[in-house]
């Protein structure tokens, strides 16, 4: 796992706040998160061995989230102490369970691919490799390079969504934007469009997110739609980061199906119903019985 570490602060309020508008707290906590440390405690929890490279400060919350990062069974050997603050998001969480969220990077930033370089046995090492783009993009093309170079299959979630460089997608075994993300991506209306086009551009295979919809795969050989599970949404703030650590537990095995997208949705279903991101990511003992139940 390359990607972002940040220590969240949320409010649970009745509705978002308009432009100008100022809204009193139903309630407040905090949480650990990030894109990036979200999917390897995903990974993690759902079976997978995981090593983490990201970067925290030098101060006691980056300390914190590299323990967290140990709690959750993640190697975190490979955390870069920078010389800046540890990142941290704001996010407004709704009756409804949507949300809104603002990043400082802090940290995050300072991840150059020089680091990257200086792990890179760790990532030749590894049976899957997870990007997101929270850290910087040269840093993300970097490690992706050097795994597509040694053959290890690379998974970007594409988010925050912004445009790429075609020599990335190339380096893509998958790509999972969801729906905003891939008409960003792909400059066209439509999810077999747009997927489609992310192809063209060179990804192997594309997979969009779409919420309580479930997903769309699409590959050279064809598309497929799998539906996703109905619950109650709390806070959808670490459902797509769930989705994307439990894919990567299936990716690091080859191709995937509609199966193990099916795993992927009830994990990322599951963590919409609990408040915070890591609070809220399952355990594969979760996921399985949620399945289970859902079935009988």
């Amino acid at each position: 796992m390359v990607g972002s570490l940040n220590y969240d602060l949320i409010c649970v309020l009745e509705r978002l706040p308009a432009t100008g508008e100022t809204l009193t707290a139903l309630s407040h906590t905090t949480a650990f998160g990030g894109k990036g440390a979200n999917q390897a405690v995903a990974a993690a929890r759902l079976g997978s061995p995981v090593r983490m490279l990201g970067a925290v400060g030098s101060d006691p919350t980056g300390a914190s989230m590299s323990r967290n990062l140990e709690d959750n069974g993640i190697d975190a050997s490979g955390l870069l102490v920078a010389d800046a603050p540890s990142g941290i998001a704001m996010i407004n969480v709704d009756a409804a369970g949507d949300n809104t969220i603002v990043v400082y990077p802090g940290a995050n930033a300072e991840l150059g691919p020089e680091w990257i370089r200086t792990n890179a046995d760790a990532i030749r090492s590894s049976s899957c490799l997870v990007l997101q783009l929270e850290v910087p993009l040269d840093t993300v093309i970097e490690a992706a390079r050097i795994a597509h170079t040694a053959g290890v299959p690379v998974l970007l979630n594409p988010a925050p969504a912004r445009a790429l460089p075609d020599e990335l997608f190339g380096l893509c075994a998958a790509i999972t934007p969801n729906e905003t993300e891939l008409g960003i991506l792909s400059g066209l209306p439509g999810i077999e469009a747009g997927a489609a086009a992310l192809l063209q551009k060179g990804a192997k295979a594309v997979i969009v997110t779409l919420g309580k919809e479930g997903c769309l795969y699409m590959d050279g050989r064809g598309s497929f739609a799998v539906p996703s599970y109905t619950v109650r949404a709390v806070d959808a703030t670490a459902a797509g980061d769930s989705f994307n650590g439990a894919l990567a537990t299936r990716l690091r095995f080859g191709a995937v199906s509609a199966d193990d997208l099916a795993f992927c949705n009830a994990a990322g279903a599951l963590a919409a119903t609990r408040l915070g991101a890591q609070p809220s990511i399952p355990t594969l003992a979760e996921v399985t019985d949620f399945m289970e139940k859902r079935r009988t």
